[in-house]
């Protein structure tokens, strides 16, 4: 029977990677997946005459013409070719005015609010326009955007011992930084409190508030944003995994779908092989997870076999939130509509501890909508155009929904999310939807197959943010010869950050098996 140098379970981003620079570097390499196609969330699907995109709002890291971004390196170092649409802007925030808001004001769309900020690409450019936004904040924002373009450069090299000592050099600061979160470094810096509000946008896509998520971490992410701003395959995510896909077979690596791992076949205290569907054992020298902690620990090892340790760090951890998304396909254009931007974030307050407590709960006023025809106009067909409404919530806000009582919850959900974003854009979405489809976290917990439906992992807080779970990296690994890589490991959520982990993961085995370790 045949032994794989590597077996990778789920083809998700992070196994996608993984399994394409194992099979790259020469090795006998097997993918598992449960599912008919690659890419978990990203892929896309059809309604009607639309074609949606499950997950992903934009990708910071793709470059521009002068510059390769470092999405695109990871795709050019496995010789993947992406059809890259590029958008250069970053977001719009809108805050709607409450009844007493002394600093409420009407905005273009005629609609009161509190805050209304479209920012640029361009740390100079955003830096100015976040002090005309909030008089007296262009110093402070220049100064963090100065340590990230340094942190930037310390951030690249943590996986590497040998580069970090002249990191440090270059970046004195950075031990004093990685200890702070976002609002203790930004007051700090003197940066007012609404200039830090607009500034902390992207906490979502994280999963942390100010006051928990570490500084250094979202300074290099907003970096991203800022430095070249952001982009989206023309055919959705799903050209993203089929281009890995081929290069995995181009490499002489093997896929496998519709086979789900359903146990781990343990041999001398480690793994030794799987079985597949319930029936067919393979065997593998080393092995690469991107399912999540939570399911290798309770459904595909026996108790004995799971180190205690392991079992205390997931208790430990915070599962992060989880996401619905409502996606229209409407019989109008976006300029008929009144959609004006791509990426627009609705929250009911600007602070984001306060949009992070309102989300324990649905209803919550807080909702991100994009317009996928401002980035790849004929995504649609003529006449047409497709929306996503995206709200998070955290915890088990479902646990009070009856089953028989589930499909009038997602309508009204939904509605929700529609009214909040008309009345914040002062637009009609109502009558004009022509395909709708409504994802809670149940779809995405039996889709993604993770804990309460999270694509997130586990919240990255003070105690457990990036810096400290890079530094454990090793001991946090169950055996040996066993990694686990995806959206669960060191740097969280996003599509980049799972590549990243696939391929540190497959570095890690492809060093392990030359050395014969």
């Amino acid at each position: 029977m045949k032994t794989y140098d590597v077996i990778v379970i789920g083809a998700g981003n992070g196994g996608l990677a993984a399994a394409a620079n194992c099979a790259k570097a020469g090795l006998s390499t097997l993918l598992l997946e449960r599912h008919n196609i690659p890419g978990g969330s990203a892929s896309s699907f059809v309604r009607g005459r639309f074609e949606f995109e499950p997950s992903l709002h934009e990708l910071a890291g793709i470059g521009d013409e002068k510059e390769v971004g470092t999405i695109e390196e990871v795709f050019n170092r496995i010789d993947a070719k992406v059809d890259w649409c590029r958008h250069d802007s970053t977001f719009r925030l809108v805050v709607p005015a409450k009844e007493g808001d002394k600093d409420a004001f009407v905005n273009d769309d005629g609609v009161l609010v509190t805050v209304d900020a479209r920012m640029p690409v361009g740390f100079e450019a955003f830096s100015k326009k976040l002090d005309e936004l909030v008089p007296g904040s262009y110093e402070s924002c220049r100064k963090a955007f100065d340590l990230s373009i340094s942190m930037f450069k310390a951030f690249e090299c943590l996986d590497d011992p040998k580069k970090i000592p002249g990191s440090l050099k270059d970046v004195p600061d950075i031990m004093r930084m990685v200890s702070h979160t976002m609002k203790e470094a930004l007051d700090a810096l003197g940066m007012p409190k609404k200039a830090q509000d607009i500034f902390n946008t992207y906490w979502c896509y994280m999963g942390s508030p100010a006051s928990q998520f570490d500084f250094l971490y979202y300074l290099c992410v907003l970096h991203s944003y800022v430095r070249s701003g952001t982009g989206i395959p023309r055919l959705r995510s799903h050209e993203m995994s089929l281009a890995i896909d081929q290069k995995i077979r181009d490499f002489g690596g093997e896929i496998w779908y519709n086979s789900e791992v359903t146990k781990i076949i343990m041999k001398n205290g480690k793994p030794a092989g799987v079985v597949v569907n319930g029936e067919k054992e393979v065997y593998g020298k080393q092995f690469i997870c991107n399912s999540y902690p939570h399911k290798v620990f309770t459904e595909l090892l026996d108790r004995k076999d799971v180190p205690d340790i392991q079992l205390k760090m997931l208790n430990s951890r915070k599962v992060a939130c989880a996401l619905t998304t409502v996606y229209l396909g409407m019989n109008k254009t976006k300029e008929e509509l009144g959609i004006t931007d791509y990426s627009v974030f609705i929250a009911p307050d600007s602070d984001s501890d306060k949009q992070y407590e309102a989300a324990q709960n649905y209803f919550s006023g807080y909702c991100i909508i994009n317009c996928l025809n401002e980035i790849i106009p004929d995504c649609t067909p003529e006449g047409t155009s497709q929306l996503f409404l995206t709200t998070m919530t955290f915890g088990d806000v479902m646990k009070d929904i009856r089953p028989q009582d589930y499909k009038k919850f997602k309508t009204k959900v939904a509605e929700n999310m529609i009214e909040t974003c008309e009345k914040a854009l002062n637009i009609s979405i109502k009558p004009y939807i022509e395909e709708i489809e409504i994802a809670l976290p149940p779809t995405f917990a039996r889709y993604l197959n993770t804990p309460q439906g999270t694509p997130y992992g586990y919240m990255l807080q003070k105690w457990d943010s990036m810096l400290p779970r890079t530094i454990q990296y090793i001991k946090d690994q169950p055996f040996d010869n066993f990694r686990f890589c995806g959206a669960s490991q060191e740097r969280g959520d996003g599509y980049g950050c799972a590549y990243y982990t696939g391929e540190k993961a497959a570095g890690l085995v492809i060093k392990a098996l030359k050395e014969g370790k």
